[in-house]
């Protein structure tokens, strides 16, 4: 179909200007709202693979794959980027991948920091140091996620602190609350509320319609799914994927997408592995097992007892995972074949990323590096 020119002109504007022509009439709102208007206001470059590799000598790089004839990866070295030569603070950890913007975290003593960059327009920033210092048994976790009502892009860090019941022997649980910064504003806020939830330290939130997702534990042990609303800045929460138990592994259960639905990946059982998701948003009758694996013998030495993580699912339905931080394989439900894919120079972590030509630099009140 033809798209309005309306339509283009306001693909092309800033952030901060989209902000406020939204107001100006329902009409434009709507217009900004439109999935062509998304589509149009970052660049048309395919869906790619971000991976992150660090190891024992201390070098941080970034790569970004994409797939071939039948499914190899193709690497284009133009884009591969040494962090350490910029980010010389370590460890560094990826955070998240939206709309080309790419969110790492580092923490070293009591630093705990936040960049953002932009890999195709090799730009970037440093957000201020949030309040509440990340200290053990206190923890912390972070989100990267893009809020389509305003328009915005949001960094949520969720600081857990441990709490003792004196009056039960001591049982522990946590209060976590929200600290969020988004960019172009220049400061952290707290959202107003608290939630008796333990998310971790391991995973970083899942960015999903507007809500940033985490798989948490409540205080009796109970696993949920806790979403941060980025529209209201509002916690809420529902039913996590069937299976689980008090006495399953937390670690070999990660929270994904499949499409464009939440699944949960369950790694806890010893003959197999199996993927649930999520068919209708926060309905708990709607979970459906999509995916089982089974461990044969000559798959037990390197799919059981870890965590495993879905990164993207093909245009013929076959499956990207990353298994632990050590290697992607791929598996397709409807063939059962399984791939490992030898890319290992190192330890990995992995997105999926779109590249975007979009400038760090229209957002005010942000100090914008280049490397």
């Amino acid at each position: 179909r033809k798209i309005p020119i309306l339509l283009q002109i306001l693909s092309t504007l800033p952030p901060t200007t989209v902000l406020y022509v939204k107001i100006v009439s329902k009409t434009l709102l709507n217009l900004t709202l439109d999935s062509e208007f998304l589509k149009l206001s970052r660049s048309v470059s395919p869906p790619t693979i971000f991976i992150h590799q660090f190891n024992s000598n201390r070098t941080n790089t970034l790569k970004f794959l994409k797939f071939v004839v039948d499914y190899n990866f193709d690497h284009d070295s133009n884009v591969h980027l040494a962090l350490q030569l910029y980010f010389p603070v370590d460890p560094v950890f990826l955070v998240g991948s939206v709309h080309g913007f790419v969110c790492f975290n580092y923490f070293f003593g009591n630093v705990d920091g936040i960049y953002i960059l932009n890999p195709t327009t090799r730009e970037y920033i440093i957000l201020p140091e949030p309040q509440r210092v990340r200290k053990w048994p206190n923890l912390v976790t972070y989100g990267f996620g893009f809020d389509p009502v305003r328009f915005e892009y949001k960094v949520v860090r969720i600081y857990q602190e441990e709490i003792r019941d004196n009056d039960t022997n001591g049982f522990r649980y946590y209060k976590s609350e929200a600290q969020f910064y988004t960019i172009g504003k220049g400061y952290w806020r707290s959202s107003v509320e608290h939630v008796m939830f333990c998310f971790g330290c391991r995973a970083y939130g899942v960015n999903l319609y507007g809500r940033i997702h985490w798989l948490v534990s409540d205080a009796n042990g109970n696993e949920l799914i806790c979403s941060f609303n980025l529209e209201n800045d509002l916690f809420e929460s529902f039913p996590t994927a069937p299976g689980y138990n008090k006495e399953n592994c937390p670690n070999l259960r990660s929270l994904g997408v499949f499409g464009r639905c939440l699944c949960v990946c369950d790694n806890n059982a010893d003959t197999h592995f199996e993927v649930w998701v999520m068919k209708g948003y926060g309905v708990t009758d709607s979970w459906a097992k999509e995916i089982v694996i089974n461990i044969t013998p000559e798959y037990n030495d390197w799919l059981c007892y870890e965590m495993i993580n879905l990164l993207k699912v093909l245009d013929d339905g076959e499956v990207l995972f990353l298994w632990r931080n050590d290697f992607l394989f791929l598996h397709h439900p409807v063939k059962k074949t399984l791939k490992s894919l030898d890319i290992r120079e190192g330890n990995l972590l992995a997105c999926g990323h779109v590249s975007s030509s979009l400038s760090l630099k229209n957002f005010e009140a942000e100090v914008v590096n280049v490397f």
